[in-house]
């Protein structure tokens, strides 16, 4: 199994609410999907594999787009997120 990196920037007018309080959020997608986030200033850097680092970028969109539209991030959300990329993975398959 090798190991990808994906990088991309989140705003970091919406870091706090997609990373959640003490990065919470973070915390519960590198555990479900089995990835090491680093994030450096505005920068994320997904290290995992292929499949696992794409689907944490999804999750990380799905959740960017939610802050865009003036939502504050919820456990819930993250769930769900994490819940859509699994039933997207199994269909795939």
């Amino acid at each position: 199994m090798s190991l990808n990196e994906i990088t991309f920037q989140i705003s970091t007018d919406h870091m706090a609410n997609v990373f959640g309080q003490f990065d919470s959020n973070i915390k519960k997608i590198e555990r479900n999907l089995g990835v090491t986030i680093v994030v450096r200033e505005d920068t994320v850097k997904v290290i995992g594999n292929e499949k696992a680092a794409e689907g944490a970028k999804e999750v990380f969109m799905q959740l960017l787009e939610l802050s865009k539209r003036g939502n504050e991030i919820t456990e819930q959300n993250v769930n769900y997120a994490l819940a859509l990329l699994a039933e997207h993975k199994g269909s795939a398959m």
